[in-house]
């Protein structure tokens, strides 16, 4: 069931977007009174192409739904990514290079929540150092090549330095962006509630290990 979950997660990389819900920031249309929320992550782009899984807490736990979040390769920078979501707390469950190899963030990662007709700012994911880790253990097992359905699944933990630029000047400038980018929902970011958290501390996740 474990490796299930997974290969189901990769496969999710290649779907479209269906129903109301968008992954791009310029197609997102969100106002005061929509049913659904938003969240904006800064992230710094790679030369490859990485996601970010995130899942929502439902009556199951984490991982009753799993959530994709895209980041194309491009030059060495930084960019916006947001996508629309229901209201409820999330969790960054798995960092993925490429499709085919993944950190799972069982041991150490962030939550936070999703309120209708807001956009939750989460800040700048300085992610690179878990990129850092898959490349190292990829290395390690000698799985720097994957072919097919296969794929190097390993382990990482976010750091409190990981999850930085939530001052008011980033708060600011993240505005901005919704304002031009986002349909004008400037006034609707607000900072998110982020707060760590391990797989381990998250009932149903307490007597099962979910990834490896």
């Amino acid at each position: 069931m474990k490796k299930t979950i997974l290969l189901a997660a990769l496969a999710m990389l290649c779907i479209p977007a269906t129903g109301s819900a968008q992954k791009r920031p310029e197609a997102i249309r969100l106002s005061p009174k929509s049913d659904q929320g938003a969240v904006l992550i800064r992230v710094p782009t790679q030369p490859f192409t990485y996601a970010l899984q995130f899942s929502k807490n439902g009556k199951s736990g984490f991982l009753s739904r799993v959530y994709i979040m895209k980041i194309d390769a491009a030059a060495p920078g930084y960019r916006y990514i947001a996508r629309t979501l229901s209201p409820g707390r999330y969790r960054l469950d798995n960092v993925w290079q490429q499709g085919a190899w993944t950190a799972c963030m069982e041991q150490g990662t962030f939550e936070f929540t999703i309120e209708s007709g807001k956009i939750a700012y989460l800040g700048t994911f300085e992610v690179d150092g878990v990129l850092r880790e898959i490349q190292s253990q990829a290395v390690e097992r000698g799985k720097t090549v994957v072919y097919g359905t296969d794929y190097m699944q390993g382990q990482a933990k976010i750091s409190d330095e990981m999850v930085t630029g939530r001052d008011p000047a980033d708060l600011a400038e993240a505005r901005r962006f919704a304002d031009s980018s986002m349909n004008g929902s400037g006034a609707l970011v607000a900072l998110a509630d982020v707060g760590g958290t391990s797989f381990k501390t998250s009932g149903f996740n307490k007597s099962i290990k979910i990834c490896g």
